[in-house]
């Protein structure tokens, strides 16, 4: 019997999944047990663990499929949207965790924001972003717009890690750059063989399985409503089942 060809997809998840659980490291040992019964921790891993899989596997499963085809366009204007929408973003999560008391209520309001935001981001860098000229080659000079833009969305993110520095919003930038980092790890690294060989629907299953031990586990509004305060970014994905203010 011939052996079975690895499935990149199913290698992708399984990989984006074992990252997910090292994202979430920095917040659980930052909340347990300073922050909540150390018998909670079990039930936060799981939590926090499912929530970070949501981002970090279809980043990974993206950015690996980008560097495959040679980052095509489209993917460099959802990068530059990404960047040049961090800025605001962050000042309207900031502006919504001060004013907002009704936490699941907020979490909605910033997803639409974000939603509406990072399309009008891409849609602008789609433009930008066009060869100009009647070639499109790689030799093309960019237009002073371009550089300009370029300009315009590292200076987001630098803004970002410097507003991420103060000692209040510290936290919640080690939580973003550990789901940056599993999300490129998850993304650049080979694929192991054991992995590889997984079968798809088994992978999926896992997966499927993991977000629902989380759900219920998030069961407890004590849980929910302490990931939700102490772990915004992490917990992020799944805040909105925290049922509590």
């Amino acid at each position: 019997m011939s052996e079975r060809s690895p499935d990149p997809a199913s290698g992708g998840i399984a990989l984006g999944l074992l990252c997910s659980v090292a994202a979430a490291l920095p917040a659980l040992v930052r909340i347990v047990p300073p922050l909540m019964p150390a018998g909670d921790a079990p039930r936060a891993a799981v939590a926090l663990s499912a929530s970070a899989s949501l981002i970090v596997v279809p980043l990974g499963l993206w950015l690996r499929r980008s560097i495959a085809v040679g980052l095509p366009r489209t993917d460099q204007a959802l990068l530059a949207g990404a960047a040049l929408s961090a800025l605001p973003l962050a000042l309207c999560g900031g502006v919504l965790k001060s004013t907002t008391h009704h936490r699941p209520l907020g979490g909605a309001t910033f997803a639409v924001a974000a939603l509406c935001l990072l399309t009008l981001c891409v849609g602008l860098s789609l433009r930008i972003l066009r060869p100009r000229g009647p070639t499109n080659g790689a030799d093309s000079h960019r237009s002073a717009w371009q550089n300009l833009f370029a300009i315009g969305c590292g200076l987001s993110v630098l803004s970002v890690v410097a507003l991420g520095v103060a000692r209040a919003a510290r936290p919640s930038l080690v939580d973003a750059l550990a789901l940056l980092g599993a999300a490129a790890v998850a993304g650049r690294v080979g694929l192991p063989a054991a992995l590889a060989r997984l079968k798809l629907p088994l992978v999926l299953l896992g997966w499927v399985a993991l977000v629902g031990c989380a759900y219920f586990a998030l069961k407890s509004p004590q849980l929910a409503r302490s990931l939700t305060i102490q772990a915004p970014v992490s917990f992020a994905a799944l805040s909105w089942l925290g049922g509590g203010s």
